[in-house]
């Protein structure tokens, strides 16, 4: 016959070996160590039943915090602000949460406004170098004195492209963040900069480019 009893022991057991000694997950090995004394201490499977309370909660609890410290450290060190930002909220409001459904509830509504805040956190069109690429193939190719005005005119509508473009992801993303409008200071940020395989003086040039097509 199974001893329900010793089986519950020794998967709480397992359960907080799994953690010990883990400083990524110190809260969540606090709780669980908690978890299996409390069973440890009962005769029944009736006694753990009156004395366990919340004690599985505050193991869920307790991993949430270890997982959003993880993701934040991680988030921080590589310079994912806006990111980053998201798991500070969980970690900050998770205190004020009483039992796993308050929790569950508003990590649901932060992971959702993060989300917004990833999407609106774009430097599209600019990471797209194919506008000014062809603007620069219309203004500086060496052709023919026959072909200028022709080539000049395919200037002038690659910076109406330019200016649409950017118009467009404005109107776009004032969908998701009323008021939104484009900032050539994140072009900067390490989050954005790192997945531009350009050098430092490409970028800056395009920057100016851009800011004097748009005059901003």
């Amino acid at each position: 016959m199974i001893n329900y009893l010793e089986a519950y022991k020794q998967y709480y057991f397992l359960r907080m070996k799994q953690r010990e000694g883990n400083a990524d997950y110190s809260n969540t090995y606090v709780a669980e160590k908690q978890l299996f004394e409390i069973i440890n201490s009962c005769a029944t499977l009736e006694d753990f039943k009156d004395k366990i309370g919340n004690a599985n909660e505050q193991v869920a609890m307790a991993l949430v915090t270890d997982e959003q410290n993880i993701r934040l450290r991680h988030y921080e060190e590589i310079k994912e602000t806006v990111k980053a930002a998201c798991c500070r909220r969980i970690l900050d409001k998770g205190k004020q949460c009483s039992n796993v459904s308050e929790l569950i509830t508003m990590v649901n509504e932060e992971q959702n406004l993060s989300n917004i805040e990833i999407t609106t956190d774009t430097i599209y069109p600019f990471a797209d170098m194919l506008y000014l690429e062809n603007l620069e193939i219309w203004e500086q190719a060496e052709i023919p004195a026959a072909y200028k005005e022709r080539y000049a005119a395919y200037a002038n509508e690659e910076r109406a492209s330019v200016k649409n473009a950017y118009a467009a992801i404005e109107k776009e993303m004032s969908n998701w963040q009323p008021g939104w409008k484009f900032s050539f200071e994140k072009i900067d940020e390490e989050r954005h900069r790192r997945l531009l395989p350009y050098s430092n003086e490409v970028i800056a040039e395009q920057k100016k480019i851009t800011q004097q097509i748009l005059n901003k």
